[in-house]
């Protein structure tokens, strides 16, 4: 596999990515965060455009479960790699490791993952929804894990496909998996090595890039929106506005009658949502909107 970025590709990275971010309303934004984010990727010797649009990555992994891993960037010693030119920065850089691994689930059940290549950081597990119904499926024995909800539409029209990235580590080694009934799903794994970005930092000391990754959330979060023409645009938008409750209100609220009282308000006067200044990466420039609700 080859580890280098054309422009071409760089951009077609870039614009998956921020056609995700454009593609999850706002206000589920710490579920967007938390799968759909850690999720993303640069995969070194994969099709930029396929791996961007959330689809597994084009070309065929080694076919030898032990192989060692491709070339990744170089990591410094606190395990970050500069992001290549073209790069979103705080996306990782991906290797694939082995041969995908595919099971199909119809009752609760455990998927051993211990027989892993030793190179493995990460489990990519890709969720197909068979047939309509709830599936959770993850690394914890309690249940804490991601659900997918597929209808009837989903899975006739393939929308049902869904993919997380876990981390592994010594005592991570089982996937538990658990239908609703009378639901099944095919899961399939693939081992990766993943090498993350650093955030980019601009000359106001801002952190910019994606969120979800190592380092946490960058002050401007990578999102899509539109310019004063109203035309696509990508850029990025202050953690701040977007984890606000409303315009009024830059927190959280602390209590439950408190919530009520300003969902109401915040239902009265932005019934239709609000829109969030879309920066360039020095974070003053405004170059576009990003619309929340």
């Amino acid at each position: 596999m080859s580890g280098g970025f054309s422009a071409e590709r760089s951009q077609a990275i870039r614009d998956g990515l921020v056609r995700l971010a454009a593609a999850r309303p706002a206000r589920r934004r710490r579920w967007w965060r938390a799968i759909g984010l850690v999720a993303l990727g640069v995969v070194a010797g994969a099709t930029g455009a396929a791996f961007a649009a959330g689809l597994m990555p084009g070309g065929p992994p080694s076919s030898d479960p032990s192989a060692a891993a491709p070339a990744l960037p170089s990591a410094d010693a606190d395990g970050f790699a500069a992001a290549p030119a073209g790069v979103e920065p705080g996306t990782p850089i991906v290797s694939l490791l082995g041969t995908p691994t595919s099971t199909l689930v119809t009752s609760r059940t455990t998927i051993d993952m211990s027989k892993r290549p030793d190179a493995a950081t990460h489990a990519r597990v890709t969720v197909i929804c068979d047939s309509a119904g709830e599936v959770s499926w993850g690394t914890d024995p309690g249940g804490n894990n991601p659900t997918s909800v597929c209808s009837d539409t989903d899975v006739q029209t393939a929308r049902g496909g869904v993919w997380f990235d876990f981390a592994l580590d010594a005592h991570t080694d089982t996937l538990y998996v658990a239908p609703s009934d009378g639901m099944r799903a095919t899961l399939t794994i693939q081992y990766l090595a993943e090498v993350p970005t650093r955030l980019g930092v601009n000359e106001n000391g801002q952190t910019y890039g994606i969120d979800g990754g190592p380092q946490g959330a960058p002050d401007l979060i990578l999102v899509a929106g539109t310019n004063p023409d109203g035309e696509p645009v990508s850029g990025y938008a202050r953690a701040t506005d977007l984890d606000a409750f409303s315009p009024d209100h830059a927190g959280q609220p602390a209590n439950p009658d408190q919530a009520v009282r300003w969902q109401a308000e915040r239902d009265t006067k932005y019934p239709h949502g609000w829109n969030i200044p879309i920066f360039a990466s020095n974070g003053t420039t405004v170059i576009g909107t990003f619309h929340i609700g």
